[in-house]
């Protein structure tokens, strides 16, 4: 801000025509984003403006089909060996003579369950259920178009994993035998995977899904832009990977100078035998990342070299339900910090009835960015995530489960008497996340992924004043179990000016620069000065003057003044003057383009007609605290 001041003696004048003052004014938010993600058939490509990333997942349809009329099947009942109930939610596994896994099915809540037989021959029922041990049924004959009733009693005997020692199961091993510690971890997590790809397999729910994208720092924790979008149709599944085979052939990921593919494995993939086969398993626990629970750990055989995943399989032990996974990507063509930040997480959860479902999925891409100058070298800008979330599965007989809310911010907002404050505006910064506060002044944010969030909130009486709180940045853990919690403090209408006007920095151009000190004001005004669209205009100065008069005690003269301010306008279009006087009359100016105080202009220059684009005319009455002026510049303002 620049002061001016001007003077002349002589008689006084009388007043100018007044031009009526138009204090309305509207405030638009709207955030920058990079190119949407745009699906082309299976493939959904990340695209920016310094690299290229690409995510693929492939959606496929499975649908089961009917049944021959002329094929095999078993029939029966799991019951429970004591109370003789029904045993719902069990997998049943069809298996011959060489252990052939040949056909698979979840028991009802009742426990009867079917399965078709691929041809007659001698078979064995197995019945698995997480966290119990496993049962079978005694081999049985099947003929050509039988359909065979059988009834299986399974003992209710608890399998544990509490009490597993990590340190003597280090070794990696390739399908690690019976009998050993990281066996019984990893049986328990493959009746989780099986039924997770069973019931994906065969479609049995229609996904309401939120497709989330995010932009995070290089250390991946804060979240500089967000975008979610809720896709409407019903998906068969959440996300589905490339083939085992194709993945284990070509590699997990493919990075060309042009962009880059990211793959995720689903649980068919880690279920198959090419990756069994290439994959070693060991234990490990991390008291940080995963308390409490055991981890199936997993990494390429040495050997691999082409682009591969290592990460963890996460169980509870006292139930030994598979809680999520997390994988990184190694074996990566990219400098190391690029490489590490390459990882990706899929969220698993058992439905009542004994299906299980990915509940959440993301993969995190590096964002390289290059050094300019002769020695340029590319290093890691940030990091792109791109994942989903279930928001409700569809039963096909039309029953609806509701997913979960994920990572959560909760709290108040209080007003300036310490009472919670309704109608307020909570919102996250970067993002389209907002929330209104209720009648208490509470609010939630729900659906939120792992990071560091910026929140802010607003309210009417403060967007009037043109006044923004401080921000606060918040840490959010998806898995918590209770939200982040955060309170704020919304100022008196007076507080909020002294805060704005004290944040202003001031200089001064010409005499008495007192004059015009808050302290000898009592009135703020503010205003905002934008293009016929709408467009804020930044680096506008505006002139704020008024006409001072004094009378000499030597001879009785009077003495005309004219003092003025000049402010610039902000990134919003948006200028404050401080300590304006009341009860006169004020001319606020838009000065023309090279008629500011920077140009080498002159006080008279500054304060002459010739300077101003255009004017308005405000009196402050007394006891007044605030007015507003806001101008809608036709043209880029220019010198006569």
């Amino acid at each position: 801000m620049h002061l001016l001041r001007a003077g002349w003696r002589g008689s006084v004048s009388g007043e100018e025509n007044l031009v009526k003052l138009n204090s309305a004014w509207s405030e638009r938010r709207s955030f920058r984003r990079p190119a949407p993600v745009a699906t082309h058939g299976h493939r959904c490509v990340w695209r920016r403006p310094t690299s290229h990333v690409l995510a693929i997942f492939a959606v496929v349809a499975a649908i089961a089909g009917g049944t021959d009329a002329s094929a095999q099947a078993v029939r029966g009942r799991l019951m429970d060996l004591q109370s003789s109930e029904g045993v719902g939610g069990a997998m049943m596994t069809l298996v011959d003579r060489q252990d052939s896994h040949l056909g698979s099915t979840l028991t009802r809540a009742s426990g009867l369950f079917e399965i078709e037989a691929p041809s007659p021959g001698r078979y064995r029922v197995k019945a698995e259920r997480i966290g119990y041990a496993t049962a079978w049924s005694d081999y049985f004959e099947i003929d050509v178009g039988d359909t065979l009733a059988i009834e299986i009693a399974a003992q209710v005997e608890a399998i544990s994993l509490e009490g597993i020692e990590v340190q003597g199961e280090a070794r990696c091993r390739v399908r690690p035998e019976e009998g050993l510690a990281v066996a019984r971890v990893w049986d328990e997590a493959r009746k989780a995977l099986a039924a997770a790809a069973w019931t994906q397999e065969r479609g049995i729910y229609r996904y309401e899904m939120l497709h989330i994208t995010r932009d995070l720092d290089p250390d991946g924790r804060t979240v500089t832009w967000e975008d979610r979008v809720l896709q409407q149709s019903l998906r068969q599944s959440p996300y589905r990977a490339r083939p085992a085979a194709e993945l284990i052939e070509s590699g997990f990921a493919r990075l060309t100078a042009d962009e880059s593919s990211y793959f995720a494995p689903d649980a068919a993939v880690l279920l198959s035998d090419p990756f069994l086969d290439t994959h070693c398993f060991r234990l490990r626990r991390d008291a940080r990342r995963a308390p409490g629970l055991i981890g199936l750990a997993f990494e390429p055989v040495p050997g691999r070299r082409l682009p591969e995943i290592a990460g963890t399989l996460w169980l509870d032990p006292a139930d030994g339900e598979l809680q999520w996974l997390d994988f990184r990507y190694v074996n990566l063509p990219l400098p190391v910090p690029l490489a590490r930040a390459a990882s990706g997480r899929v969220d698993f959860k058992p439905m009542p009835n004994g299906t299980w479902i990915v509940e959440s999925w993301q993969i995190r891409m590096p964002q390289p960015v290059s050094n300019p100058g002769p020695f340029a070298r590319v290093r890691l800008g940030g990091v792109a995530e791109e994942g989903g979330e279930i928001l409700r599965a569809h039963l096909n007989e039309g029953k609806v489960l509701e997913g979960g809310l994920g990572g959560r911010i909760a709290g108040i907002v209080f007003d300036s008497l310490h009472i919670g404050l309704p109608g307020a505006r909570v919102f996250i910064d970067g993002t389209d996340l907002e929330v209104l506060t209720g009648q208490d002044g509470r609010f939630e944010l729900t659906h939120l992924r792992t990071g560091t969030y910026t929140v802010n909130f607003s309210h009417p009486y403060l967007d009037r004043l043109r006044f923004r709180p401080s921000p606060v940045e918040v840490d959010v853990v998806e898995e918590a179990r209770t939200p982040a919690r955060i309170e704020f403090a919304a100022p008196a209408a007076s507080a909020a000016l002294e805060r704005l006007c004290r944040e202003r920095d001031r200089t001064t151009v010409g005499e008495k620069p007192g004059t015009w000190d808050r302290s000898n004001g009592a009135g703020v005004l503010l205003g905002r000065v934008t293009d016929p669209a709408g467009v804020p205009l930044e680096g506008v100065n505006v002139r704020i003057g008024a006409r001072e008069y004094e009378v000499t005690r030597a001879d009785g003269d009077l003495f005309q003044w004219h003092n003025a301010m000049v402010v610039t306008t902000d990134e919003n279009g948006r200028y404050v003057g401080c300590g304006v006087p009341v009860d006169r009359f004020l001319r606020v100016a838009v000065l023309r383009s090279g008629w500011g105080p920077s140009d080498e202009r002159s006080t008279d220059e500054l304060l002459s007609y010739r300077a101003a684009w255009l004017e308005e005319v405000v009196r402050f009455s007394s006891g007044q605290l605030l007015a507003i002026v806001d101008f809608e510049v036709e043209m880029e303002p220019r010198s006569p």
